[in-house]
């Protein structure tokens, strides 16, 4: 009877621990379909998260009402694609990004992360950056800390998954990422080998039982206070 019971806790410690590589295996898939949606203008969990605007969008709402640009952007992320209308040096020597509006005389300032990286643009270059928005503007709109897109989303899913993996299963979901990993987890447990066969998020997506099944899961471990989905700072 012990060997029973030794041999039956072993193959349910082996299927856990499948069921969580499972899980992170799918989440990391959806993680980077959300991004492909996002970042091919469709609506996605990180819409709402990153604003996205051109540089004439902002230098207007900056014109018509700069108070209340600054409550909107202030500290957040925006994805601003745009083309570079010139490099030029402030005071200190630090380069910084033109990126004109209707016309030369109105502009966005556009701060790089890394400095060196202004080597690489010139007038002409087409940019997709990740800034941070700041109250921090003299005439017109300027956006800091300034990365390309792919190191930002690149690092966005990264950092997730680092998170993902650091999970244990007594913990409780601090997003809606985590919530739909344990949802994963519990429906693997539940249906042995059922998403072994989803290689692409868009077959996993295409599986509406499934999808609803394990949403209901999902749904039951949400708050108001973990509705979210965190973003790491450029």
């Amino acid at each position: 009877m012990k060997k029973i019971i030794a041999v039956s806790l072993l193959m349910l410690i082996g299927f856990n621990v499948s069921a969580n590589d499972n899980a992170k295996r799918l989440i990391e898939l959806v993680i980077k379909e959300d991004v492909s949606v996002f970042r091919n203008g469709g609506k996605s969990n990180i819409s709402d998260e990153i604003s996205v605007a051109k540089a004439s969008q902002l230098i207007s709402e900056y014109e018509n009402n700069q108070y209340k640009y600054e409550k909107t952007y202030n500290g957040k992320l925006i994805n601003i694609k745009t083309v570079a209308s010139g490099v030029k040096t402030d005071l200190s020597g630090d380069p910084y990004i033109v990126a004109n509006g209707k016309n030369q005389f109105e502009y966005v300032s556009l701060e790089l992360k890394n400095k060196n990286d202004a080597m690489n643009i010139n007038k002409g270059s087409k940019l997709d950056l990740i800034c941070v928005g700041t109250k921090n503007n003299v005439m017109f709109p300027t956006l800091k800390n300034c990365v390309t897109a792919d190191s930002y989303f690149q690092k966005y899913v990264e950092t997730t998954m680092e998170t993902i993996n650091n999970l244990k299963e007594d913990d409780k979901p601090a997003s809606t990422i985590e919530a739909f990993y344990f949802g994963l987890v519990k429906f693997d447990v539940q249906h042995p080998n059922l998403l072994d066969k989803y290689k692409t998020a868009s077959e996993f997506f295409k599986s509406k039982n499934v999808i609803d099944e394990i949403a209901k899961i999902v749904r039951e471990s949400l708050t108001e206070e973990n509705k979210i989905t965190p973003m790491p700072k450029p």
